[in-house]
């Protein structure tokens, strides 16, 4: 992994309030949105629940860094509660919600615990010291969920990683590094699975609501369009090439070690 940028005096709360990627997200109805609801259903929710203990109950769920909360909505849970940082995230999952229980802040001063599980998704690559919020989050449940973008990849050997990255991320990881962040962070890894979007039903989903509402499943003149199509088509063909190409994504449950 590589080292961090010095990310020091950053106002993540405003940060994500002001995001292009999250203002797109809150309004209703955008394309945006649909995409969030796409990958939730088809690629998030699945890969979360295949690394849940089979058989163990789900009963108490907490979501860090719900932002708008479509995951935190999706999960079968009786209890279901969602928190961030970006005031304005809050403010339209509790809109879009409105069954749900969302705070707003930290959620190491929020009084919350007791939960089955604690969900963490594209959350850990967003925060300065990882290893320590992962070891935190973990005591707010019995089993902690985490999904971790590894872009160990071809398309982001050259990406400026930090605050200013077009989606936030401080850092990026490698299968490796995801896999050790649990130990540095004190946790016993249950299970793990590393699954690329490209691979899943999610991504076919995307390209036709991009056709439906835009035209086109590819983005940018028809050059690049075309360009884009023939490395999917190359990836979905050879499927080493796709996985060096393309970002995946690592699934995994872990918990607090038990003191032997």
């Amino acid at each position: 992994m590589k080292p961090q940028p010095e990310v020091a005096d950053v106002d993540y709360s405003a940060l994500y309030d002001e995001h292009p990627e999250y203002v797109a997200r809150r309004a209703a109805g955008s394309i945006e949105q649909a995409q969030v609801d796409i990958e939730v259903r088809l690629f998030k929710l699945p890969g979360l629940m295949r690394v849940w203990p089979s058989g163990r109950s789900l009963r108490r769920v907490l979501e860090i860094g719900c932002a708008t909360g479509e995951l935190i909505a999706a999960v079968p849970a009786a209890q279901r509660v969602g928190l961030d940082i970006s005031p304005a995230n809050v403010a339209a999952a509790r809109a879009r919600f409105p069954e749900l229980e969302f705070h707003c802040g930290d959620f190491r001063g929020a009084g919350l615990s007791g939960f089955d599980a604690v969900i963490l998704s594209d959350v850990l690559e967003h925060v300065t010291d990882d290893a320590a919020f992962l070891h935190d989050a973990a005591q707010l449940g019995e089993i902690v969920l985490v999904n971790l973008p590894l872009e160990d990849n071809w398309l982001n050997d050259r990406r400026a990683y930090g605050p200013d990255d077009v989606s936030g991320h401080l850092r990026r990881y490698s299968l490796a590094d995801g896999l050790a962040l649990f130990d540095q962070a004190g946790l016993e890894l249950l299970a793990h699975t590393q699954v690329w979007i490209h691979e899943t039903p999610a991504d076919a989903a995307r390209r036709a609501l991009r056709r439906e509402r835009l035209g086109a499943a590819y983005s940018g003149r028809w050059p690049a369009r075309l360009a884009k199509q023939l490395v999917v088509a190359a990836a979905t063909a050879v499927p080493p090439l796709g996985r060096r190409l393309f970002a995946s994504n690592l699934f995994a449950a872990a918990r607090q070690r038990i003191a032997r």
